[in-house]
């Protein structure tokens, strides 16, 4: 078992009151009716407040995407459907070798998601550490 695998099982353990839950793929995960969609990212500056996630088709077949913070109790439960807002807007950040691929960065100090040209970003903080 990686530690990936064993943090990402601790977020899903805060998030939902259920001992019944299932590993549905390398990222996915379902419980209750709900199709979780997570990912791990360690930091990317010397404080520890940027965090760096891609969004991609497969994420978009999910109900929520959970965004985890170096630690498992740093995380963002986000609706799909402010994922879908991120991903379609026409100025979203691409990936240069996937284009497939929208990229947000994180910044946990501020709660920001910023996603798209000229700095555009969404307040995250109502999702940080949010439950079921």
């Amino acid at each position: 078992m990686s530690r990936n695998a064993d943090l990402k099982r601790s977020v899903i353990d805060r998030i939902v009151a259920s001992d019944v839950w299932h590993e549905t793929g390398v990222a996915n995960f379902r419980t209750d009716g709900h199709n979780f969609h997570i990912r791990y990212c360690s930091p990317k500056d010397a404080a520890g407040s940027r965090y760096s996630f891609g969004i991609n088709p497969n994420t978009l077949t999910a109900d929520y995407e959970v965004w985890v913070c170096g630690l498992y109790e740093q995380y963002y439960l986000l609706p799909i459907t402010v994922i879908q807002f991120i991903y379609e807007d026409p100025d979203a950040y691409t990936d240069k070798r996937h284009p497939e691929i929208r990229v947000v960065s994180v910044d946990l100090q501020n709660h920001s998601a910023t996603y798209a040209a000229g700095g555009r970003s969404l307040n995250i903080e109502e999702y940080f550490q949010a439950t079921l």
